[in-house]
């Protein structure tokens, strides 16, 4: 059955980390959820991600106010679009862009449906679920963005300093959203962390050309290093604005983890170019 919430229809506050949860506009037409949305243990015992989202959610994290509006970051958490990665590339996060100052809205995009996962669906061409799902989790991205730009005044942001970042699938997710938005949902800068491009399409860099921050290793065993070198020079090629920084050591899904590795410096270098491109006063 349709479903359609549009997004200041359905506003509602739940005691999760004391933060307001935003339910976002969605129609999950062509897509077949059996059960509830599922938690389950992360990656350590205080951690939680959850599997079967079906109803996109923006988590609200809001600096100390400022005298002047501040910058925003929509926050893509990764998991291969199966599961969501909650904590490390989530709430963690979100924290530490509160830390400097910017305003965070982590993101629970819809995800493959559980019964569905490792189901072959008897074709050559792989990932065709992941795909699939990434029509769906993109829109919520950009609902995401467009809710935060129209509500710019009550948070206290500048609707022109808005960012998007995201790990993993979620860094495609971003990726897939920059590529098509429209003025109201359009990235003012982006910040894919060892994004997984081989759920994306071939596509050029959109016109308007937003900033672009990678940052990924070379040891990551699901090679994401040579792709997110790729994406860079698409950009760079353009000449638009843009960095990546790849490190050799720390495997895949390193987020606000600490590996011992110049990785760890992945957030300060980010930080770092959002103030240089203009974007964090």
């Amino acid at each position: 059955m349709k479903k359609l919430i549009l997004i200041h229809l359905f506003i509602f506050s739940v005691h999760l980390s004391g933060q307001q949860i935003i339910t976002l506009e969605y129609d999950n037409s062509g897509l077949d959820y059996r059960e509830p949305e599922i938690k389950t243990k992360g990656y350590s015992n205080d951690e939680y991600k959850f599997q079967n989202i079906s109803i996109p959610t923006i988590q609200v994290f809001l600096p100390e106010r400022s005298s002047k509006p501040t910058t925003a970051m929509v926050v893509c958490p990764g998991g291969g679009m199966k599961s969501n990665a909650f904590f490390h590339e989530g709430l963690d996060v979100a924290k530490a862009l509160n830390k400097k100052g910017i305003a965070a809205f982590v993101l629970k995009y819809r995800l493959v449906p559980t019964h569905l996962i490792g189901k072959n669906e008897g074709l050559n061409e792989p990932y065709l679920k992941e795909k699939k799902q990434l029509t769906y989790g993109h829109l919520d991205a950009l609902n995401a963005i467009a809710h935060v730009r129209e509500n710019a005044a009550k948070y206290s942001i500048d609707p022109n300093k808005i960012g998007i970042m995201g790990f993993s699938a979620g860094g495609a997710v971003t990726i897939e959203a920059t590529y098509k938005s429209e003025e109201k949902n359009r990235p003012n800068f982006l910040a894919p962390i060892y994004p997984w491009m081989v759920i994306l399409e071939d596509q050029e860099p959109p016109a308007f050309g937003p900033p672009l921050f990678v940052a990924c290793t070379t040891a990551d065993k699901l090679n994401l290093a040579i792709p997110s070198t790729k994406l860079y020079i698409d950009w760079a090629e353009k000449g638009f604005v843009s960095e990546l920084h790849n490190y050799h050591h720390g495997d895949h899904g390193f987020g606000m983890r600490k590996t011992g590795y110049p990785v760890d410096n992945w957030f300060i270098n980010m930080i770092d170019w959002i103030k240089a491109i203009g974007m964090l006063d």
